[in-house]
């Protein structure tokens, strides 16, 4: 049915006229009452004395438009008791539906109308009635929140576990959602599956954690459900909501016994506590359908600042966290180039490939840069006091990503692109500045090389960090040491591809000449993007 009452009348009469014609010229005649679609065009525009004069003049009550929609389905969607007594008085079939399914038990389920569902299962409406989609009249009613509605229609034999035939949600679903607790504690008293999961695996509880909702949590542990039971895709609770920024929420599920090295998508919920997942989640947003009912707009890179990170941490800690976890997912920080296949030998790469085997670490260095694009900058000594936290609780900052990239090398900045034209330098980063002194005081080697000869110092280079790249060539960075195609982090600050964009920093390559770099080693980036494809060894110092 359309949701503009008007819209389609007149292409009605047309198709009707239409098919007069076609009939008469084929022999067959035409039935009077399949051209007079006056009732329920008088019903859509809600003009009850019309609807009550053709009656009187023995109008054919059941008659619908080409969709299917009558005069009863038009009057319940108005929510006009005494039209929709004159049909029914009149033989109108209270179980008429449209071509998609819908009922007017249906209508009023949507309009919250407790008067138009007595009305209608007085008349025997099918309580269980569904359109299409699978959707039933409890369902709409769990949605739109009427608490009495849905007792009356679970009084009159209502399947509270009925589901949806392509995404599996039920009443239930709906109600904890919105939320409607009172309608909760109704479903769950008539039995409704507190365990059911929707097709892409979105169980009752995780919307609950989605809306960071601990009272509705509440009621569905008192109903059985276990704060440790995954969804059907493997996703459970704590990291879901610490991901979706929900940690006092998270904070409810560890005193109620959450596992603290419970997962979603290969990533344990120290990792979320840790920094932002946001790249590592890529796989699993787009299997869930990136902004919808499953993500409320999907996982936002703007999370948890480092101030309310970092109790969780320290909880998650205490109960047993595995600070060397590994994340099993893999991830590129450019993810819409595709799956990192060639590593951190990408082209339009910044310095790193694939990030499957970050530990929380690795993600609290990688967030206290900044780098997790829009999360701004945080309190830095927060960040600090994460990287210290799990240091202290056994954390290896020798342990690397896939493609050999340590946390000092994603504190000090690879991986991330930048793009400021006309810009002499980069953003200053705090969080950054004080992620590698902790890391290179508790020992990180300020030399090391991921699998593409990349250092700590290429990584603030291509982010223009100058006080960064400052403290590393300080403490014994090898400002002239070269990545795979020959690059030195001054030819980068010159001017490196970064993404799809050509990015320069002239103060941050005048730092790095002032404090003693090799100008002449390599090529300029404008010569270098020219010759991108050919191999690095044809590649000849000037």
């Amino acid at each position: 049915m359309a949701i503009n009452p008007t819209r389609h009348t007149g292409t009605a009469r047309f198709v009707s006229l239409l098919a007069v014609a076609i009939l008469a010229a084929a022999g067959v005649p035409a039935a009077a009452e399949d051209l007079d679609v006056r009732l329920v065009d008088a019903a859509a525009v809600n003009d009850a004395a019309a609807v009550r004069q053709l009656i009187d003049k023995g109008a054919d009550v059941n008659a619908g438009r080409a969709d299917g929609a009558t005069a009863l389905l038009w009057a319940a969607h108005w929510d006009d008791l005494d039209t929709v007594n004159a049909l029914l008085a009149a033989g109108a079939d209270v179980n008429a539906a449209d071509d998609h399914g819908v009922t007017a038990l249906e209508r009023a389920a949507e309009n919250a109308s407790l008067r138009m569902v007595e009305r209608l299962l007085a008349a025997d409406a099918n309580v269980n009635a569904s359109q299409v989609s699978g959707l039933t009249p409890l369902m709409t009613a769990s949605r739109t929140g009427n608490v009495e509605v849905v007792r009356k229609l679970v009084a009159h034999g209502a399947d509270v576990n009925a589901a949806t035939a392509e995404t599996r949600s039920t009443a239930l679903m709906w109600a904890v959602a919105e939320p409607h607790p009172e309608i909760v504690d109704v479903l769950l008293a008539a039995g409704a599956d507190a365990h059911a999961s929707t097709a892409k695996g979105i169980t009752p509880l995780l919307y609950a954690a989605l809306d960071g909702d601990i009272a509705m949590a509440e009621r569905l542990i008192a109903a059985g459900v276990d704060v440790n039971e995954p969804g059907g895709d493997g996703t459970q609770a704590l990291p879901y909501a610490i991901a979706a920024g929900q940690d006092a929420f998270a904070m409810f599920l560890l005193e109620q016994g959450a596992d603290p090295n419970s997962s979603m998508a290969g990533i344990r919920a120290l990792h979320a506590a840790a920094g932002s997942v946001y790249y590592w989640l890529g796989d699993w947003s787009r299997r869930h359908g990136y902004g919808g009912s499953y993500l409320r707009g999907g996982f936002s890179r703007v999370t948890l600042p480092p101030e309310r990170r970092l109790p969780l941490v320290r909880a998650l800690l205490e109960r047993g966290a595995d600070p060397n976890a590994r994340i099993t997912t893999s991830a590129m920080f450019m993810s819409y180039i595709g799956y990192p296949t060639k590593g951190a030998f990408e082209p339009f790469a910044c310095g790193t490939g694939d990030l499957r085997g970050a530990t929380p670490l690795w993600v609290a260095a990688y967030t206290a840069n900044g780098g997790a694009y829009r999360v701004g900058p945080g309190d830095p000594e927060a960040h600090a006091e994460i990287l210290r936290t799990l240091l202290d609780a056994g954390g290896d900052q020798h342990l690397t990503t896939d493609d050999g990239t340590t946390p000092f090398m994603a504190a000090a900045g690879l991986g991330q692109p930048t793009f400021r034209p006309r810009e002499p330098r980069g953003l200053r980063s705090p969080g950054a500045e004080t992620a590698v002194r902790v890391l290179l005081e508790a020992g990180a080697d300020i030399n090391a090389v991921n699998e593409a000869d990349f250092t700590a110092l290429h990584g603030a280079a291509f982010r223009g960090l100058n006080e960064v790249i400052e403290y590393l060539v300080a403490e014994g960075a090898d400002i002239d040491a070269r990545d795979f195609r020959g690059r030195t982090a001054f030819r980068m600050a010159e001017g490196s591809k970064q993404s799809f964009q050509f990015q320069a920093w002239p103060e941050t390559a005048e730092l790095l000449a002032d404090l003693g770099a090799n100008t002449r080693l390599g090529v300029p980036g404008t010569v270098q993007e020219r010759v991108r494809d050919v191999p690095a060894v044809a590649a000849e110092d000037q």
